[in-house]
C-alpha cells in the first residue's frame, strides 16, 4: 500500500515524462495528411485535439503551448495551400484551435493541481503509515523531509536532530542542482533554528545568518519548522527552503505547518523509542538466554529459544544451568507473564537471583519459594511466573519441583505437586527420580504445547513424547521445534523455550 502511495507513482499517473509527448505532433501529421490526400473532406478542424491532448500527456506547460502553435501554424499552411478553407472559415479553424490551447493550458493546470493534491494526500498517508508500523529512525528521517519538501513545494529540505547546542542533519530531499543544505548548524550561528515557533529568512536580509546559506545555494528563502515533543522540549528542526524569495505560503498553510512538524516529532521519538528498547531487550536477551556448556557434570545439554513476535516483542522466557561445585547441575526454565521490557527485566531479576541460591546450594522447592517472594514484591498485582525447578547429580539422581509449570518430557520422575505460579504463593514439593545413561528431560515453556493449527488444535502429546526419545539430544531439540512450525504453520502465539539434559556420564573425548 505504501509504495503505491509513493509521490513518484502519482506523478507518472498523471503527467508523464516519457514519449508520450509526441502523440499529439502524431494527430496533426494524420490530420495533415488525411486533408492534403482528400478533396472532399474538410478535417483541418480537428488539429484542435492536439493541444487537448498534449494537456493530459505532457509534464511542462511549455509543451502544451507548443503542440497549440504548431497546430495553429499547420491549420493555417492547410487552408492556404489545400484552398479548402480561406476567409471566415480558415478564422473559424484557426479560432477553433486557439481555444482548444486556451482551455488545453487550463486543463493542464487543473491536472497540476490535482497531481499536487495528490502528492500532498499520498505523503501524508505514508507518513502516517510510517508512523503508526514504527519505522527505523533513519527511515523516518527520510520520509519526513521528502513528505515536507512534497507537501511545501519546497526545492530543498533538510531534517535536523538536536544535539546539545547543535543542529546535526539527518536526512536532506532537494531539486536535482541545489547544493546539500549545512551538515551542522551553531545555535550561536543560527537562532532561528533553534526557535519553538516557526521562523522565515530570505536572501535580501544581508544581516540574517540565513542569508549567505541561502546565497550560496541560489535560494531566496527559508522556513524553520520546529520539531517539539509532547512536553514541549526543542528535538530539532525542518529547514524548508525555496529558490523563490517569497514562496507566497497561505495563513492556512502555516497554521497546517505547526501540525505537520507535530507528526513529524512523533515519528521521530517514536521510532527512536522503539529502537532504544531494542537494544534494550537485545542486552536482556543476551542475558535470560545465555547457552550452556554442551556437556557438564554428566549430562549432555541444548537449549532453544524462538520468539513468537520478533525481539521488540520479547517475552519472559527464561533458563539457566549452574553447576554446583561438582555436585551436579541446578537448572531453571520459567515463563513470566506478558511480554515487552517489563516481562524481560522481571525474568532478568528471578535468573539472577536463582544463580545466587543455586550457588547456595539451595534445592529445587526451596529456590521457587524465594523466587516466589521476590515476584510478589518486585512484580506488579496481576504478574505471575511459571517455574520449572530441577536439581540433577552425577550419579543421574534427579530431583525436580514445579511453580505452575508442566513436568518435563522424557525419564524424569512424575511430579507428585504442582504448586501455585510464583507470585500467587508458592508451595512446593519435590519429586525424586533416576536417570539411566541416555535418558533425558526436555523442559520446554508453552509455546510447545499450546501451538494451534488453523483449525485450532493442538499438537497429541504422544507426538512429542516420541520426539522426546529419537535420535540425539540435538536432534530432538530440532524436530520439537520443527513440530510446532510445521503444525501452526509459521504462525506463533507465545515464545518458545526448550532446555534439554541427558544422561551421559562419559566425558566427552
Amino acid at each position: 500500500m505504501l509504495e503505491a502511495a509513493r509521490p513518484g507513482s502519482v506523478a507518472g499517473r498523471v503527467a508523464g515524462s516519457g514519449p508520450g509527448w509526441l502523440l499529439p505532433y502524431l494527430v496533426i501529421a494524420v490530420v495533415a495528411a488525411v486533408e492534403l490526400a482528400t478533396t472532399r473532406l474538410l478535417v483541418g478542424a480537428l488539429l484542435a485535439l492536439a493541444p487537448l491532448l498534449a494537456s493530459r500527456l505532457s509534464s511542462r506547460r511549455g509543451q502544451v503551448v507548443a503542440a497549440g502553435v504548431t497546430a495553429l501554424l499547420v491549420g493555417f499552411a492547410l487552408g492556404g495551400y489545400t484552398g479548402k478553407a480561406v476567409g471566415a472559415q480558415l478564422g473559424i479553424r484557426l479560432l477553433l484551435i486557439a481555444l482548444a490551447t486556451l482551455f488545453a493550458l487550463i486543463n493542464w493546470g487543473a491536472s497540476r493541481r490535482e497531481q499536487s493534491a495528490l502528492e500532498r494526500a499520498a505523503d501524508t498517508i505514508q507518513m502516517a503509515a510510517g508512523l503508526a508500523a514504527g519505522v527505523e529512525p533513519e527511515e523516518a528521517y527520510a520520509l519526513l523531509a521528502r513528505s515536507a519538501r512534497t507537501l511545501y513545494g519546497a526545492h530543498a529540505t533538510a531534517v535536523y536532530r538536536r544535539n546539545d547546542t547543535q543542529m546535526v542533519a539527518v536526512a536532506q530531499d532537494r531539486d536535482p542542482g541545489v547544493p546539500a543544505m549545512p551538515t551542522r548548524l551553531a545555535e550561536a550561528g543560527f537562532p532561528g533554528a533553534f526557535a519553538a515557533e516557526p521562523r522565515r529568512a530570505s536572501v535580501r536580509a544581508g544581516a540574517e545568518p540565513e542569508a549567505s546559506m541561502l546565497a550560496a545555494r541560489d535560494l531566496g528563502s527559508l522556513l524553520w519548522l520546529p520539531l517539539l515533543d509532547r512536553a514541549g522540549d526543542l528535538l530539532g528542526t525542518i529547514a524548508l527552503a525555496w529558490r523563490e524569495r517569497d514562496p507566497r505560503l497561505s495563513a492556512q498553510a502555516l497554521e497546517a505547518s505547526e501540525r505537520f512538524a507535530s507528526l513529524g516529532a512523533r515519528a521521530i521519538s517514536g521510532s527512536e523509542r522503539v529502537r532504544a528498547q531494542a537494544e534494550v531487550l537485545e542486552q536482556v536477551q543476551a542475558l535470560l538466554l545465555t547457552t550452556p556448556p554442551s556437556w557438564a557434570a554428566g549430562f549432555r545439554l541444548g537449549v532453544r529459544y524462538q520468539s513468537a513476535s520478533g525481539l521488540a516483542q520479547i517475552g519472559g522466557d527464561f533458563y539457566d544451568v549452574v553447576e554446583v561445585d561438582g555436585r551436579g547441575l541446578a537448572f531453571i526454565l520459567a515463563d513470566a507473564r506478558g511480554k515487552g521490557l517489563e516481562a524481560s527485566s522481571l525474568a532478568a531479576v528471578l535468573k539472577g537471583a536463582f544463580r545466587t541460591l543455586a550457588g547456595e546450594g539451595a534445592g529445587p522447592a526451596r529456590i521457587l519459594g524465594r523466587l516466589d517472594r521476590l515476584v510478589a514484591r518486585e512484580g506488579g498485582d496481576e504478574d505471575f511466573v511459571t517455574a520449572l525447578a530441577g536439581r540433577v547429580y552425577p550419579n543421574g539422581r534427579v530431583v525436580l519441583a514445579s511453580a505452575g509449570h508442566p513436568p518435563p518430557l522424557g525419564g524424569g520422575p512424575r511430579l507428585v505437586q504442582v504448586a501455585a505460579p510464583l507470585g500467587l504463593g508458592t508451595q512446593a514439593n519435590e519429586s525424586f527420580g533416576l536417570l539411566r545413561p541416555g535418558q533425558r528431560l526436555i523442559c520446554y515453556t508453552d509455546g510447545l504445547v499450546e501451538a494451534r493449527n488453523a483449525a485450532g488444535e493442538f499438537i497429541d502429546r504422544a507426538r512429542f513424547e516420541e520426539a522426546a526419545a529419537a535420535g540425539s539430544l540435538t536432534e530432538t531439540l530440532d524436530c520439537l521445534v520443527e513440530l510446532v512450525d510445521r503444525h501452526a504453520e509459521g504462525r506463533h502465539e507465545d515464545d518458545l523455550a526448550l532446555l534439554g539434559l541427558e544422561y551421559d556420564p562419559t566425558p566427552p573425548a
